[in-house]
């Protein structure tokens, strides 16, 4: 919807007769004449203001028309009136987007869109300038080397699997007692002793049994969890 056709809404609920300040009003004469005469009046003046922005939709609005709406809002926002400041609020919006030279907008998030990419940059620059200080590539070129660096940490790994650790999707086959052998190239895996994958990660063995607490029999404790029971084990 254009701003003009905007306007003429206001205007022409602020002249409807199921507007609540008229109907507020209509038990006093008086009042009522008052309440419609200004309502009548800033119905005109909005009307005004849409012939204008409707002539130059996309062009500045006259200061005149700006300075009449303005007036227009700030009425309604001291009225009291909850309906009426909810309007004044809506041809504020109107007045800042009339008021702002054209394409402010498109230059505004611009600006913020390269003030990100200069942050950006300046952490960028800072933490390559640490990670060259503190020597950050040599320790991982380090930890790469390291023996343990392929090793996978207890529980890490599957204690147990009906599918090929190094052949996702492929089937293994029981052949003996914790011997398990993969269907495409006939490797052997046990999941108790541990083995190597194809890319020389080494897995340590395991167990499902090996998760019972030893101590079970002496009762569970109401807070007892099972990281604090394998902390249990392993120590």
């Amino acid at each position: 919807m254009k701003l003009s056709e905007k306007l003429l809404l206001i205007a022409s609920w602020l002249e409807h007769e199921d507007n609540a300040i008229l109907v507020d009003a209509e038990n006093d004469d008086m009042c009522l004449t008052v309440v419609a005469s200004a309502l009548i009046k800033a119905a005109d003046a909005i009307r005004e203001g849409a012939e204008d922005v409707k002539l130059v939709e996309s062009e500045v609005v006259s200061p005149e028309a700006l300075d009449e709406m303005a007036a227009v809002a700030t009425a309604f926002d001291e009225s009291g009136d909850e309906l009426l400041q909810k309007q004044a609020s809506v041809l504020d919006e109107i007045l800042l987007t009339l008021g702002a030279p054209k394409g402010t907008l498109e230059v505004s998030k611009k600006l913020e869109e390269n003030r990100i990419v200069e942050l950006k940059k300046k952490y960028q620059g800072i933490k390559k300038e640490h990670d060259e200080m503190n020597k950050i590539s040599d320790a991982e070129e380090a930890i790469k080397k390291a023996p343990i660096y392929k090793e996978y940490r207890i529980l890490e790994a599957p204690l147990n699997t009906r599918y090929c650790p190094d052949h996702p999707g492929a089937m293994i086959a029981r052949v003996g007692e914790h011997q398990w052998q993969c269907m495409m190239d006939h490797k052997l895996y046990n999941f108790e002793s541990g083995y190597t994958t194809l890319n020389g990660n080494k897995v340590p063995g395991g167990g499902v049994d090996k998760q019972t607490p030893v101590h079970q029999d002496q009762g569970v404790m109401m807070f007892d969890t099972r990281q604090d029971k394998l902390n249990t084990i392993s120590n």
